[in-house]
């Protein structure tokens, strides 16, 4: 507890200095404080308090028993608090009269001085002037205090100071211009930006905008005394003199619009709301769930079931009011592929009641998704919209209940065939010529049955003999092929139900087994209406150079592609509407020797679904006849959808997988040959069976000529180049 043993007189700050080295940011101070010693003889010492709060203070410092004490590390930038208190062996005193110290930072450029300099301090309420004196030959030639240009004078008087300041000087050759000196002001009403006094360059333009408060208007900006009107913005144009602006202001007429509403819902602004004469008041009528805009009514009469209303020109008082009454809902159900819902189309329903559906898949279809105001929808699945599905436990749904309907909706059923009948015609391959080529269609699928048939065509180049073209695998012997050609070929895969599927793949014949080859950029995400760059130009041909290019659309919905004959051709994403839109092109390119290369590009153009992210895992290296497995189980959806895996092999010696279906297929590493390239490239497509949006990856195993190690090169985290899964 504190009590008084003995009077301590009023802080008395003898010296302040600045810190040498202190940043201009956050300038050091230090205080030689000094006080009158109390007359108790039982006094020991003293205790110096300070802070950046008036009564505030931070832990003591100890001055022991002298009377005087040097505080240091002070912020030039904040006022601070000074008490000291006395202490015996037993009690400590109450503080003294506290003193408010500020700071004022002065500095000077080069050829002139300031007095004084550096950081001085002033008592709360206090004076401080400053004399400005430039060097023999020079004149002043910009004064700022606290950041802001004044006129340039003398001498200038900080009064009445109550915080911290700062003042800086530059000075100029006398020969050089003077700047000039224009005063702005304004009355009540409004203001003028900047305000006060600023310097300008001779020759310079300075702007100046003029602004009405609320309720005011511009009644006349004078400059040099003259009126100029009412403008906004005034601009000094080259000036060569001091001049003066100054900007009054007026108050306007304004009225009261009236607002009211009836039922559910709301009208925005509400209450009583003032408007300027002459100005504009627009009004938002919304409904509440469940409701609708049934009448809106202004100055007692009716302006119909609207959903916002504009008073223009406002020049008297007003009324309106809102009125809303419960709401009919639509539901708009529709179907894709073969099969039906119940009931179809739009159709109107009372809100609050229940509505249900059903969904029937056609013979040889099943039903795969169910969205619900565009988001996919399971058995036991409840909705926001209080909706509930039937059927077993994680199926797909085949009938759904809105309950208690409060607002339109939408249904799609979905449909795919039960049997899905996939051709996969094998990679595009480079050989030497005379060497033999094997076609391989057995990664070919046929989902819930079997393949019936295989038939091989060609369809590109000089005549082959195909050793059996209505097998799964087929080879052929490039035979009178001196120079170099390119051979395609199509294979068509048929089920037991008659569903059939084609793919096609190219043999590139040269000389030294080398042609051309094209690397597909990454997958692409972006959003409607976005100017998409195809970029091709990751190209090579290590046997001739390139001659054509061109550029063609696979699936998705239709664009027109610009620049189609290029390496970089370009197109205007479409809308895809909430779900998104898979894109797939294709650039073929051609050398001089008529050798083709193909690779494939994917753009996503998203709505409110994001793409699957693919990741075809590793690059491996294998000996021949070893087993390798492929993984694409890295890859994830960030929507958590189970997506589906198509695996296909884009070039090298042809190879069959397990399950081109499977996220991690297996299969034999080919015997090691010099006629083709000892690496085997795979692309992993990774499709949401909801929206279809997809995306690629790839990887290279590389086959080796040594014993039967597998091992794992590198990460890949690439897209693929190549076909797509359907290699058209």
């Amino acid at each position: 507890m504190k009590r008084s043993i003995g009077y301590i007189g009023a802080i008395l700050i003898v010296s302040l200095a600045l810190v040498a080295g202190s940043s201009a940011r956050a300038r050091a101070a230090q205080a030689v404080l000094a006080w009158n010693a109390a007359s108790d003889p039982s006094v020991t010492g003293y205790n110096v308090y300070f802070g950046t709060q008036s009564g505030n203070y931070q832990t003591p410092v100890n001055a022991g028993g002298s009377a005087t004490y040097t505080v240091t590390n002070l912020s030039a930038s904040q006022t601070c608090y000074f008490a000291v208190t006395a202490y015996s062996s037993a009690t400590e005193s109450a503080f003294s009269q506290e003193l408010a110290c500020n700071f004022i930072t002065a500095q000077a450029g080069a050829n002139g001085q300031i007095t004084p300099a550096g950081v001085s301090s002033v008592a709360g309420g206090g004076s401080q002037t400053y004399s400005i004196v430039p060097n023999p030959g020079y004149q002043i030639a910009l004064l700022e205090v606290d950041g802001q240009q004044v006129s340039p004078t003398a001498t200038y008087t900080f009064s009445n100071v109550t915080s911290c300041h700062t003042i800086s000087v530059t000075f100029s050759p006398v020969n050089s211009p003077v700047n000039f000196t224009i005063s702005a002001q304004s009355q009540a009403g409004g203001a003028i930006s900047p305000s006060g006094p600023v310097s300008v360059a001779p020759g310079a333009n300075q702007t100046y905008t003029i602004s009405p408060a609320a309720n005011y208007a511009i009644a006349t900006v004078t400059v040099d005394g003259a009126s100029v009107g009412a403008v906004s913005s005034y601009t000094f144009n080259g000036v060569e003199s001091n001049h003066t602006i100054a900007a009054a202001f007026s108050p306007i007429q304004s009225y009261t619009i009236s607002t009211s509403f009836q039922g559910g819902g709301s009208i925005s602004p509400a209450g009583s709301v003032i408007v300027i004469s002459g100005n504009n008041a627009q009004f938002a009528i919304t409904a509440n769930t469940g409701y609708q805009v049934s009448n809106v009514v202004v100055d007692g009469k009716s302006v119909g079931a609207v959903s916002s209303y504009t008073f223009t020109g406002v020049c008297a008082n007003h009324s309106i009011q809102a009125s809303f009454a419960s709401q009919q809902c639509v539901i708009t159900a529709s179907a894709q592929g073969s099969g039906t819902i119940s009931p179809s189309g739009a159709n109107p329903f009372s809100s609050g009641t229940n509505v249900s559906y059903s969904m029937t898949p056609a013979s040889g279809y099943t039903l795969s998704a169910v969205l619900v105001d565009g988001n996919q929808v399971s058995s036991g699945q409840t909705q926001s919209a209080s909706a509930k599905v039937g059927g077993g436990a994680g199926a797909v749904a085949t009938n759904y209940t809105f309950q208690n309907v409060a607002g339109d909706h939408t249904i799609e059923a979905l449909f795919s065939p039960t049997s899905l009948v996939v051709a996969d015609a094998g990679p595009d391959q480079v050989v030497k010529s005379g060497a033999t080529v094997t076609l391989d269609g057995l990664n070919s699928t046929a989902s819930g049955g079997r393949i019936a048939s295989y038939k091989w065509t060609q369809v590109l180049g000089p005549s082959v003999a195909l050793s059996n073209p209505s097998s799964p695998q087929c080879t052929f012997t490039p035979q009178n092929i001196s120079s170099a050609a390119s051979l395609g070929f199509a294979l068509t895969v048929t089920n037991a139900a008659g569903v059939s599927s084609s793919s096609t793949c190219l043999v590139n014949v040269s000389s030294t087994g080398k042609g051309p080859a094209v690397n597909a950029g990454p997958d692409q995400t972006v959003s409607a209406y976005t100017n998409v760059t195809l970029d091709g130009s990751s190209y090579s041909d290590s046997y001739g150079t390139i001659a054509t290019y061109a550029w063609t659309q696979i699936s998705g919905p239709t664009v027109s592609i610009l620049n189609a004959d290029t390496p970089n051709g370009s197109f205007v994403a479409p809308d895809p509407g909430a779900g998104g839109e898979t894109l797939v092109f294709e650039l073929s390119v051609q050398d001089q020797y008529g050798l083709e290369a193909r690779g494939l590009w994917t753009v996503n153009v998203v709505g409110d679904s994001q793409p699957p992210v693919a990741n075809a895992g590793d690059n491996l290296s294998a000996v021949p006849m070893s087993t390798v497995t492929l993984k694409g189980t890295g890859s994830l959806d960030p929507t958590g959808s189970p997506d589906t895996y198509r695996w296909t092999q884009i070039s090298g010696v042809p190879v069959t997988l397990s399950d081109p279906t499977s996220a991690a297929p297996t299969f034999t590493a080919p015997t090691w040959t010099t006629d083709q390239g000892a690496q085997l490239v795979f692309m992993l497509t990774v499709t949401n069976p909801v929206d279809q949006l997809s995306a690629t990856a790839q990887c290279t195993v590389t086959v080796q000529n040594t014993s039967p190690v597998l091992a794992s090169v590198r990460p890949n985290w690439s897209f693929a180049s190549g076909f797509a899964a359907a290699k058209r």
